[in-house]
């Protein structure tokens, strides 16, 4: 399991008295669902949706006091009510339930048939639902958590959580796509070369054309990636997060076509000094430019130059050597989600960073001695200021 469930049983639920199988030893998890279903079973056929399940997890923050069983219940319909499942005040809501199987987070399961046989009207739910929550903070004395951008990448579910752990695999396919994707990304000149990375990389690539010929966007699968029926999962860019839309990929590239065949079409830098350290030297004097562009820029130049940053650390990664690759790894995966917010990065301003990571890609790989390992760690010591500016910007923002 990837969380510890100890004693299940019902806070709450739609009337108060829904069978309890964790208190009540003659109660099932059957009688339950068929109580929650009897308005779903009661619609015709035909007129059913496919999918009838609504579920939504609510969690103590960290650090937060145990709350009450009495207090969940209160949170459990708050919630109901402000996401359209049951509203409440007499409207005809759908048929909940909420239990409660740790200190610290409850879940809410509902079918999303109502009692009169219609939908309920849960557009944005999870929007309203965290609205919902921060006045709920509030009112029970916890610690404020900052609301969210609206910029995080889709979670993995439960479901793709215990798929790549069948298959022993590092990470939920969704996450190593995204990951392979925005190394693609880093320094692409163009979005040929980056879907040349991608094709690179192993990935199986699907474009979507119009009519006209015009490239609309883009899907990715990983090889041998299928559902239960045995077709491929595809994940589109947008879907990765919403940076990696083709839009927004287009709108990076701005690195112009003169400038890659410099540095593909000589060494870089004096003779001794190899392409990989020559393209470090110029990655770390990007970043102390970009250092002083997030202090003293404007919001927009400095998300682009935040974003720009990622790009740099993954392809530092992606070139460094053995001893040292896992560990870059880990660290551009762990600022992949500072590197976006809701602010509106306003790219071309972000130029100098974003050649540093085309220049370090096409350098290859780095020796982990000598002059290669001296620039490395050059660039790392100055990607510790981005990285410090990058938190204190976004703290500054309120940002999650």
């Amino acid at each position: 399991m990837f969380e510890e469930h100890i004693y299940p049983r019902l806070v709450a639920s739609f009337d108060g008295m829904s069978p309890d199988p964790g208190r009540n030893p003659d109660a099932t998890l059957k009688d339950l669902q068929l109580l929650l279903d009897q308005p779903v079973h009661a619609v015709l056929a035909y007129r059913r949706h496919g999918k009838h399940v609504w579920h939504c997890s609510v969690r103590a923050a960290p650090g937060d006091r145990i709350l009450s069983d009495k207090e969940w219940a209160d949170i459990a319909r708050r919630v109901v009510a402000a996401t359209g499942i049951d509203p409440g005040e007499g409207a005809s809501g759908c048929r909940w339930a909420a239990v409660r199987h740790a200190d610290d987070h409850i879940h809410l399961i509902a079918t999303t048939v109502k009692e009169d046989g219609g939908r309920p009207d849960d557009n944005r739910s999870a929007k309203r639902a965290h609205a919902e929550c921060r006045l709920l903070q509030k009112e029970l004395g916890l610690p404020l958590v900052n609301a969210g951008g609206g910029t995080a990448a889709q979670q993995p579910t439960s479901a793709e959580k215990h798929k790549a752990k069948r298959k022993n695999r590092r990470a939920p396919h969704g996450e190593e796509l995204r990951e392979r994707v925005r190394r693609a990304v880093a320094g692409a000149a163009d979005q040929e070369e980056f879907f040349d990375r991608l094709a690179a990389s192993g990935l199986i690539i699907r474009r979507r054309t119009a009519p006209s010929g015009d490239l609309l966007g883009y899907t990715v699968v990983l090889p041998g990636d299928s559902n239960k029926t045995g077709k491929s999962v595809s994940y589109s860019g947008a879907k990765l997060t919403p940076d990696l839309s083709l839009h927004r990929i287009r709108e990076r590239c701005t690195i112009n076509h003169h400038a890659k065949a410099v540095v593909e079409g000589r060494p870089a830098g004096p003779p001794r000094v190899s392409r990989a350290a020559a393209a470090r030297r110029k990655a770390t004097q990007a970043a102390w430019s970009a250092v002083l562009v997030i202090d003293q820029g404007d919001d927009g130049m400095v998300a682009a130059q935040i974003a720009a940053g990622g790009e740099v650390l993954d392809a530092l990664a992606k070139t460094s050597a053995a001893q040292t690759r896992g560990e870059l790894r880990e660290a551009a995966w762990a600022f992949e989600r500072a590197s976006r917010s809701h602010i509106r990065a306003v790219h071309g301003h972000d130029r100098a960073l974003r050649q540093a990571a085309h220049d370090l890609i096409h350098s290859g790989p780095a020796l982990g001695l000598g002059e290669d390992g001296a620039t490395t760690a050059m660039v790392i010591d100055m990607l510790f200021f981005l990285v410090t500016d990058a938190a204190n910007w976004h703290g500054k923002h309120h940002h999650a």
